[in-house]
């Protein structure tokens, strides 16, 4: 895929990613003599990995503090009493 189809099919300038490129090139060019990499820069598309596992469920807590706790499914529930226990008394 050529820098200019990359930048159409994701609606970016070529001009941005040529800058990019510039910046990736010239990557670690600590003695400013040249570029650190003599290969040119790719760009590539990464595909979206596919079957990812659901977000597990949030309850969220707001305390008349105004502090918000967020426990997720299966939190331990001697553990989740002692902290808002802990914010009770010194919030």
């Amino acid at each position: 895929m050529t820098l200019r189809e990359f930048g159409e099919k994701r609606g970016i300038p070529p001009s941005t990613l040529s800058w990019w490129r510039r910046v990736f090139r010239d990557a670690g060019d600590e003695d400013g003599i040249g570029p650190a990499v003599e290969t040119s820069v790719v760009f590539t598309e990464v595909p979206k990995p596919g079957n990812l596992p659901m977000a597990s469920a949030i309850v969220e807590i707001v305390l008349p503090s105004g502090h918000l706790v967020r426990v997720p499914a299966g939190a331990d529930s001697d553990t989740l009493q002692r902290v808002l226990q802990a914010l009770q008394t010194t919030c």
